[in-house]
């Protein structure tokens, strides 16, 4: 973007024509196809919402009627990223219910789901506070109510990985530079649900892949873990890594890579996730653009 369309920001301020958008989506093929395709062929969901957005989704629940969300909400008046809880009636995708389950001084986002003796438990990021919490959920309450502290580390969109053998890890960028090319591997303790301060290994990649898409998963034997491709920009695309792991030595391949070819959504990819055989996604666009367009095309006509 120019320093014309820099200077028209500024100008424009608290109206915000030239901020982002984020929706998310569902896919009913089985992620062995999708790993293989080339499009990721997305059911859209619809909302009358203008005045805030949702993205990095994480399934709670999947039924034949609904679908059970967690998301982060931002609202373009509050500013910040909350997590709410979305109910979604599964045959047409249309949004029934939203309530804000977290809401925190600071930024909130990515809101992990991991289940431990039969009760759900939310690591959502809140990087910009320097802390990892554990938040239980309360299906009565519908809120999550915080348990303890995970970690005194500023963490962004970490992930719990667990391999066959057992062993747990946190995988996870950190800030200042969390859309960069270095992933930390922390050991993590599946029953105090803490993590060592010092991660054992860090990853160095070729390029800004390096912060997750979304939890790790498995075809077969092989472990899976979606990334984000922030190289052109952040939530440029997704990733498909295949994990390797022998001893404290860690090696990620990438198999495949999606970005956007919807019009609708044309800034790119950026959460994959599943749960009982549907896969949720998120996408982004300018949240005006024609006003975009519009500035581009002035933009042009006077360089």
């Amino acid at each position: 973007m120019n320093r014309f369309i820099q200077k028209t920001k500024t100008r424009i301020g608290q109206m915000d024509l030239l901020s982002d958008m984020w929706n998310i989506g569902f896919i009913t093929e089985d992620i062995a196809d999708v790993v293989k395709s080339d499009k990721l062929h997305i059911h859209w969901l619809k909302h009358n919402y203008t005045d805030r957005w949702f993205a990095d989704p994480f399934l709670l629940e999947v039924t034949e009627k609904q679908i059970i969300v967690l998301v982060e909400e931002f609202c373009y008046k509050i500013r910040k990223g909350r997590i709410a809880r979305l109910v979604i009636s599964r045959p047409d995708y249309v949004l029934q219910d939203m309530k804000i389950v977290l809401e925190m001084p600071y930024h909130l986002s990515f809101p992990v789901i991991c289940q431990k003796d039969d009760e759900t438990f939310v690591m959502p990021e809140c990087a910009l506070s320097g802390e990892l919490n554990l938040y239980k959920y309360n299906p009565k309450t519908i809120m999550l109510e915080k348990v303890s502290e995970v970690g005194h580390l500023p963490l962004s969109d970490a992930t719990i990985v667990t391999f066959k053998s057992g062993e747990k890890y946190i995988f996870s960028t950190e800030f200042p530079n969390p859309n960069g090319n270095v992933l930390q591997v922390y050991p993590f303790d599946g029953n105090a649900m803490t993590i060592q301060p010092k991660p054992v290994a860090e990853i160095s990649f070729p390029s800004n892949i390096a912060r997750n898409a979304g939890d790790t998963f498995y075809i077969g034997d092989d472990m899976y873990r979606p990334a984000q491709d922030c190289n052109k920009c952040y939530g440029n695309g997704i990733n498909i890594q295949k994990v390797t792991k022998d001893g404290q030595f860690f090696s990620f391949e990438t198999v495949k890579s999606f970005h956007s070819d919807n019009p609708n959504y044309s800034l790119g990819y950026h959460t994959l996730n599943m749960k009982d055989g549907l896969i949720v996604v998120d996408g982004h666009r300018f949240r005006y653009p024609r006003t975009v367009k519009l500035l581009q095309a002035i933009s042009r006509l006077l360089r």
